[in-house]
C-alpha cells in the first residue's frame, strides 16, 4: 500500500466519521486546557545565560561566597537644585538603604551607601593611632559642622568621590545586590514604592540595573496582553475582509483557539517557565495557527464552488487530501524552525524549543480539523451565491497576482533576476555589520525614552560606579590573601584596564582599594604611598589593621570565611557589544603578560553583568551560525521528502537564503544584535516564511499537465493559489504589524515589524522568484507528481 492509497484512506474514514473526529478533538482539548491553571509566568536569570559556560558556573559559585551574580541594583537619589548635604536628602539616602537592609530579597551584606555601615573613612589620629569609623551611621549628622565634616570626609577620599556621591554633589548612589532566584515582579512593586515615597518636587529616584530591568519587562505583561487584543481583533476583521461569511471567520478561528489551548495547556502540564520574553513568540504561533487556517479555508471554498455549494462532504474529503501534503510539510518546517534551538545551551531556548515545537505539530491536524469545522458551519444560499460569482470575479488583487506572476516569468525575469543579485550583494554586505549582544547602550528591550534608559544614562554620565560590572576571582589557599604576589597582580589588573579602556571604564572596587587607602593614611595622605605596600611583612600589617577596623560586613563583600578567596569588580559605561567584546579582549591581554595561576591559587574570569554577557555572546556567536544552518537544512530535507525531490528541497530552500540575509541586514541597519530574545524569532521567521512556497508547489504539482505547459500551469496555479497566499500572508502581517506603534516595550515593537517584513517579502518572493525557478528549472518532480498531491473527489 502506497502512502497516496495510506492518506485517501485518512481522508475518507475522517469524512466519514466527522463528529468523532471533532468529539476527541474537543476531548483532548478539555484535558490539555486544565493544563493553564498551573503555568508559572516569571523571569528567571539562570534560565537567560548559557548554564554550562565556565563564567556561568563561576558566578554561580562564588555567589554563595560573597553574594550576587549579576543581580545589581543601582539607585541614585538626586536633586534638582543644590546638593545633597541637606538633613532632608541625607534622610532619604539613609531611609532607602535601612529600608532595603529589611527585604529578604537581598544580600544585606552588599548594599552600599554613605548610610551604611561598611562605609568607613580611615583617619589618622595624635601619637600616630588610626581610626576607623563609619561615613554616616548609626545616626544622621544633626548639626551644620557635622554636615560640613561628612561633605569634607566624602569629597576627599577617593572610595567615595563620584562613587557614591556624584562629583558635583548633587546625587548619592545606594546600590544593593539581589538574590537570584527573586521574582521580578515583587522586585519592580518594592522599588516603585520607593520612587513613589522618597521622590517629591525636588527630588529624583533613578533606579537601573537587571533586576529592575526584568522588573520592567514583567510590568509590561498587561501592556502586552492589550497589545495581543489588539492584534486578535485586527485577525477576526481581517478574516471578516476576506471571505465575508461565518464559515470564513469562524473556522480558522476555532482551529486557533482548539491548538492554541493544547499548546499553552501543555506548558502547564510540563511545568515549563512560560517566559514573558516568549509571549511574542507565542502570538507568533497563534497567528500562525490561524494562517495555516486561511489557507484550507481558502481551499475548502474552492471545493465547495468546484461542486455547485451542495456537497460538503466531498468538498471537505477534497480540501483534505489536497491540503494534508502541503500542510504538514509547511508545519513540520515551522516546528523546525523551533526544535534546533534546543542546542542553544541556553535554558529559555531550550523552553521554547520544547513548547513552540509541540504546540507548532499540534497544527499538523489543521489540514483534517479545518474542513470538518468548516461542514458544521451552516453556509446559507447567500455564501453559496457569493462563491459562484467570486469564481467568474476578477478583481484588482487578482489583477495584481496575475500581473506580478506573468511579469516574473515574462518579460521581467532578467530584472528580476538583476534587482535579486543586487539585493543579495546589499544583503551580504550590512549582515557583516550584525552584532551578537546589545548594539546600543541602555536596554534595548526599552524604548529610548523609558525611565529606565534615561536613569542609565543620568547615572552613567554622573557616577564612576554603575550596573555595568565586570568581576576578577582569586580561588587559592587558606590565608592566600595575605599573599604579596596576588595582590599586586590585582593592583595590576586594575590599573591595565583603566589604562587599557580609558573611555569606558570608571572604577573599581576590592579590598586592594581599602588597603591602598589604609596605606595612604599611614603616610600621612601623601599619594605616592596611595599603592599596595611591596614588602610582605608591611602588607600583612596592612591587611591585619584593615580585617580588625573595617567590620565583617565590609570584608564579606571581599574575603571569604578562611581567607582564601577575593574580587576586584571593575564597573563600565556600558554592556554594548563593542564594548563587551573590548573588555574581554583587554583583560585577556593582562593574562598573556601575567600568570593566571601562581603559588597561593589561581585568578579566574569573569563575573558580575558584564562577565554573564561574555558567556552570552560566546554561546549566541556559536548558536547562531549553528542554528541558522540547521534551519535551512533541516527545511530542504523536510522540502525534499514531501516532494520527494532533492531539486525541490534546493528551490524552496535556497530563496530563503535571500530572505535570511535581508533578516539580518535590517538587524544590523536597527542596531539590533543577535540576543537570546532576538535569536529564536530570527530562526523561526525563516521557517514560517517557506509555507506560502509549499502551497504554491504543492498547487502547481496539481495544475501541470504537458498540453497545457510550463506558463499556463504556473499561472492557473498563482490565480488558484496566489490569492490564498495574499490572505495568509495578510492574516499574519497585518495583526503583528501595529505592534510597532502601539507596544510600549520596544522588543516587542522591533520584532512586530522585523516578522512583518520579514514575511512580506516571503509573500513577494512566492509569487515571484519562485514562479520564475519553476519556469526556468522546470523540475520533473512536477512533472511526474500530478496523482501524488491530488483533490480527487470522494
Amino acid at each position: 500500500m502506497n502512502m497516496n492509497t495510506v492518506l485517501d484512506r485518512v481522508c475518507r474514514f475522517c469524512t466519514r466519521r466527522r463528529v468523532a473526529v471533532m468529539m476527541i478533538t474537543l476531548a483532548v482539548t478539555v484535558i490539555f486546557s486544565c493544563g493553564l491553571f498551573k503555568i508559572k509566568s516569571d523571569v528567571i536569570l539562570f534560565e537567560l545565560f548559557p548554564y554550562d559556560h565556565p563564567y556561568m558556573q563561576l558566578v554561580q559559585k562564588f555567589s554563595k561566597v560573597f553574594g550576587g551574580g549579576g543581580t545589581t541594583a543601582v539607585i541614585a537619589v538626586s536633586r534638582r537644585n543644590g546638593d545633597i548635604f541637606n538633613t532632608k536628602t541625607l534622610s532619604k539616602i539613609k531611609g532607602i538603604a535601612d529600608e532595603i537592609n529589611l527585604w529578604h530579597e537581598v544580600y544585606r551584606q552588599l548594599t552600599t551607601s554613605i548610610a551604611s555601615q561598611n562605609s568607613k573613612v580611615t583617619i589618622a589620629q595624635a601619637l600616630g593611632e588610626i581610626q576607623v569609623a563609619p561615613l554616616m551611621w548609626p545616626d544622621l549628622p544633626k548639626t551644620d559642622e557635622e554636615i560640613a565634616k561628612l561633605k569634607h570626609l566624602v569629597f576627599s577620599n577617593k572610595l567615595y568621590n563620584g562613587v557614591l556621591v556624584s562629583e558635583d554633589g548633587a546625587a548619592g548612589l545606594i546600590i544593593a545586590e539581589f538574590k537570584e532566584d527573586i521574582s521580578y515582579a515583587r522586585v519592580h512593586q518594592l522599588l516603585d514604592d520607593v520612587i513613589t515615597r522618597y521622590g517629591d518636587e525636588n527630588t529624583d529616584i533613578h533606579i537601573v540595573g537587571f533586576p529592575v530591568l526584568m522588573g520592567y519587562v514583567d510590568s509590561f505583561k498587561p501592556q502586552m496582553k492589550f497589545v495581543f487584543a489588539v492584534s486578535i481583533a485586527l485577525i477576526i476583521f481581517i478574516l471578516l475582509c476576506i471571505f465575508r461569511n461565518l464559515i470564513g471567520m469562524l473556522s480558522p478561528l476555532i482551529v486557533g483557539l482548539i491548538s492554541t489551548m493544547v499548546g499553552i495547556g501543555f506548558v502547564g502540564w510540563i511545568g515549563i517557565n512560560f517566559s514573558p520574553l516568549i509571549y511574542v513568540l507565542a502570538f507568533l504561533v497563534g497567528a500562525r495557527i490561524v494562517s495555516h487556517a486561511v489557507q484550507i479555508t481558502h481551499r475548502y471554498f474552492e471545493e465547495l464552488n468546484a461542486v455547485d455549494g451542495n456537497d460538503k462532504h466531498t468538498a471537505c474529503y477534497r480540501t483534505m487530501r489536497a491540503m494534508i501534503v502541503p500542510n504538514v510539510a509547511g508545519v513540520l518546517t515551522d516546528a523546525a524552525g523551533f526544535l534546533v534551538l534546543i542546542f542553544a545551551k541556553i535554558i529559555l531556548m531550550q523552553h521554547i524549543a520544547v513548547i513552540m515545537t509541540f504546540w507548532m505539530l499540534s497544527i499538523a491536524f489543521s489540514a483534517i480539523l479545518t474542513p470538518i469545522i468548516c461542514t458544521f458551519i451552516p453556509a446559507g444560499e447567500k455564501t453559496i451565491k457569493a462563491l459562484a460569482e467570486n469564481k467568474k470575479k476578477v478583481g484588482f488583487l487578482d489583477k495584481a497576482i496575475l500581473g506580478a506572476a506573468q511579469w516574473s516569468i515574462g518579460r521581467g525575469r532578467f530584472t528580476l533576476s538583476a534587482i535579486l543579485v543586487v539585493l543579495c550583494v546589499v544583503f551580504t554586505f550590512q549582515a557583516t555589520k550584525l552584532k551578537t549582544g546589545d548594539a546600543t547602550p541602555g536596554s534595548p528591550l526599552l524604548w529610548p525614552d523609558h525611565k529606565y534608559n534615561l536613569d542609565q544614562q543620568f547615572i552613567n554620565e554622573r557616577f564612576k560606579a554603575s550596573s555595568e560590572a565586570f568581576t576578577l576571582y582569586f580561588d587559592g589557599k587558606p590565608e592566600s590573601i595575605y599573599d604579596s604576589e596576588m595582590n599586586m597582580l590585582l593592583q595590576k589588573f586594575d590599573n591595565h584596564m583603566a589604562a587599557a579602556l580609558p573611555d569606558i571604564y570608571k572604577f573599581s572596587s576590592s579590598a586592594v582599594n581599602i588597603c591602598k587607602q589604609m596605606n595612604l593614611v599611614y603616610h600621612d595622605g601623601d599619594y605616592i604611598w596611595n599603592e599596595m605596600p611591596r614588602e610582605q611583612n608591611k602588607l600583612t600589617g596592612v591587611i591585619g589593621q584593615v580585617k580588625n577596623q573595617m567590620g565583617g560586613g565590609t570584608m564579606n563583600r571581599f574575603w571569604d570565611d578562611d581567607l582564601s578567596k577575593t574580587q576586584i569588580t571593575l564597573f563600565f559605561a556600558d554592556h554594548t557589544a563593542d564594548n563587551v567584546k573590548r573588555i574581554y579582549e583587554a583583560a585577556k591581554a593582562f593574562f598573556k603578560d601575567h600568570p593566571a595561576k601562581i603559588e597561593s591559587g589561581v585568578f579566574r574570569m569573569a563575573g558580575g553583568g558584564i562577565g554573564l554577557e561574555i558567556a552570552l555572546n560566546e554561546e549566541m556567536k556559536q548558536a547562531h551560525a549553528f542554528i541558522d544552518t540547521t534551519v535551512l537544512i533541516t527545511i530542504f530535507i523536510m522540502c525534499s521528502l514531501c516532494f520527494r525531490s532533492f531539486v525541490a528541497g534546493l528551490m524552496l530552500a535556497l530563496p530563503l537564503m535571500i530572505a535570511n540575509l535581508g533578516a539580518f541586514a535590517y538587524m544590523a541597519t536597527m542596531d539590533i544584535g543577535i540576543s537570546v530574545n532576538t535569536l529564536p524569532i530570527a530562526a523561526v521567521g525563516v521557517g514560517v516564511g517557506v509555507d506560502f512556497a509549499i502551497y504554491l508547489y504543492s498547487r502547481v504539482v496539481e495544475e501541470y499537465t504537458p498540453e497545457r505547459g510550463w506558463a499556463e500551469s504556473i499561472m492557473a496555479s498563482v490565480r488558484t493559489c496566489g490569492k490564498a497566499i495574499v490572505f495568509t500572508g495578510t492574516a499574519l502581517i497585518l495583526p503583528i504589524l501595529p505592534w510597532y506603534f502601539i507596544s510600549a516595550l520596544k522588543f516587542q515593537a522591533q520584532m512586530g515589524f522585523f516578522l512583518s517584513m520579514l514575511l512580506l517579502v516571503n509573500v513577494v518572493l512566492a509569487l515571484t522568484l519562485h514562479p520564475l525557478l519553476i519556469y526556468l528549472i522546470k523540475p520533473r518532480f512536477i512533472q511526474k507528481g500530478n496523482h501524488r498531491i491530488s483533490g480527487v473527489g470522494a
